[in-house]
């Protein structure tokens, strides 16, 4: 058995191969090259016995010798794979299952019946580029560049990746040369394996994740305070990577709002627990505010979307005058495109962020003492009081508030949510959304309040505005404003759920 321990990148650079026989020439290490075409066939039974398991079966077939391997269920953690895999040299295309050792099946897994049930379901067929790089301190890296296509049903997609293999080393090897190729090509962090992806083109099914607002990092009261800090960083790197990939495989404001709300939730971690992290971190969580800044456009972007989309809430309203509506979509058109984005998700900096947190993550992972042993339930309350304090100093001060002063707690808001999201998993589910609805609905509503100040303020610009759509904006935001309230006052009236015994 081997553990693959390997970074994978999606590559759109058409000139992959020579740009990195070049970089790697530059440099001081040893390197060993050579090429091979691969094709693969993989199996699975119809009902997908061993994909519900997290099981890869395939037949590579490389200059006329074939190799079965199965890949047991592993981790991807920021574009790092970590899988156990089987190899075993057959003389057959189809792969008898008993050649494996029998440690690997579940119990629950009837191997006469998954082998009698075995059918072909996609291929894979590309080149393969291949470096054998030899580091300075003797540590040995496979960099593999990939270019082929993956097959099923008649669909074909294409395959463009690099691999950075660890044969002998530390993780801090693959980062060396994964930094030396951010430098010089167009790449992504991959989520997903061949097998996935193959798996996806078969059931021809796009797979596109469901958007949760300020959804709850998975901790557990048995956590200590390191060991919480890890947890919600590796939830949030990869919910970082799975919005980035559904951003480029259906560009979408939805998916980038997420992702401005998870690179939102990494840093305010980083701000919780900076009394608990390595000094290093200060200069993650001043990246994670950087692209943060860069992404500041999204939101408006979405309420003009909404304004303009005849689909939209307020679209009826809106034609009411043409000259607004031509000034909105003028605007709309402002904004970066999606060729624009895709650019700064494939860009340098955005790739050494990710690493950032993939090292500091493995980091904290291995280390045999823990950074603190205190309690994280304790440390969660106290934070939890905090920012209620904070939020209820600016909020109870007045039975009503004006737009004004709303919009400039918009952000006290977010961050209150932000550490419900971190630590509310740890409290009962019933009592946490009861308290947390409300708070919701004051986000939803901040929200709608942006899009109606927006269209105050094109109005504002027109040299003759409709009096009825006028006297229509101001009567939505009364009535929005009184919503508000209502919830302001519930939200601030309901016993928090972290002191309720």
């Amino acid at each position: 058995m081997n553990t693959e321990i390997e970074l994978k990148y999606l590559v759109q650079n058409d000139n992959c191969a020579e740009i990195i026989s070049s970089l790697l020439a530059q440099q001081n290490y040893h390197v060993e090259h050579s090429e091979k075409t691969l094709s693969n066939c993989y199996f699975d039974t119809p009902d997908q016995v061993l994909r519900q398991h997290d099981m890869g079966l395939r037949i590579r077939t490389a200059g006329g010798k074939h190799e079965q391997t199965i890949k047991t269920a592993g981790k991807v953690i920021g574009g790092l794979h970590q899988r156990p895999e089987f190899n075993i040299n057959v003389e057959s295309t189809f792969p008898e299952l008993s050649l494996f050792p029998n440690h690997i099946w579940l119990t629950s897994q009837d191997v006469d019946a998954i082998q009698q049930n075995l059918i072909s379901l996609f291929s894979t067929d590309f080149t393969r580029q291949i470096w054998l790089v030899t580091l300075a301190n003797g540590s040995v890296v496979e960099m593999a560049f990939d270019q082929g296509e993956i097959k099923a049903s008649g669909d074909t997609e294409t395959l463009c990746e690099v691999e950075l293999e660890l044969v002998t080393g530390s993780h801090s090897d693959l980062f060396e040369l994964a930094t030396l190729l951010f430098a010089h090509l167009s790449i992504r962090p991959g989520i997903k394996s061949k097998a996935a992806r193959g798996y996806a083109l078969w059931k021809k099914q796009q797979y596109l994740p469901d958007i949760t607002p300020f959804e709850l990092v998975p901790l557990t009261r048995e956590q200590t305070i390191a060991k919480g800090f890890v947890a919600g960083l590796n939830f949030g790197l990869q919910q970082l990577q799975v919005m980035l990939n559904a951003y480029i495989e259906s560009p979408s404001l939805i998916y980038l709002s997420k992702t401005v709300e998870v690179l939102a939730l990494l840093r305010h971690g980083f701000w919780l627990f900076k009394e608990h992290l390595p000094e290093k971190a200060t200069s993650i969580r001043d990246e994670l505010s950087h692209f943060m800044k860069l992404f500041t456009w999204v939101d408006n972007a979405i309420y003009i979307q909404e304004l303009i989309d005849k689909t939209g809430n307020y679209r009826k309203r809106i034609e009411l005058s043409e000259q607004l509506l031509s000034q909105l979509k003028l605007e709309q058109k402002r904004f970066p495109n999606s060729a624009q984005v895709t650019e700064l998700i494939y860009s340098e900096r955005f790739n050494l962020l990710q690493l950032s947190l993939l090292k500091l993550l493995l980091t904290l992972s291995e280390q045999e003492e823990e950074i603190d042993s205190e309690s994280l339930v304790s440390f969660a309350q106290q934070c939890l009081d905090k920012g209620l304090d904070n939020i209820a100093q600016q909020f109870s001060n007045a039975p009503s508030l004006t737009s004004e002063q709303y919009l400039a707690q918009q952000a006290l808001v977010i961050r209150s949510l932000l550490t419900g999201s971190w630590f509310g998993h740890l409290y009962e589910k019933q009592s946490r959304i009861d308290f947390r609805s409300p708070w919701l609905d004051i986000k939803h509503g901040l929200s709608e309040l942006q899009t109606l100040w927006i269209i105050q303020t094109q109005l504002s610009r027109l040299e003759q505005p409709p009096k009825k759509l006028i006297n229509w904006q101001q009567t939505k935001v009364e009535s929005l404003l009184l919503a508000l309230d209502n919830s302001r006052i519930s939200a601030l009236s309901i016993e928090p759920y972290w002191r309720i015994l």
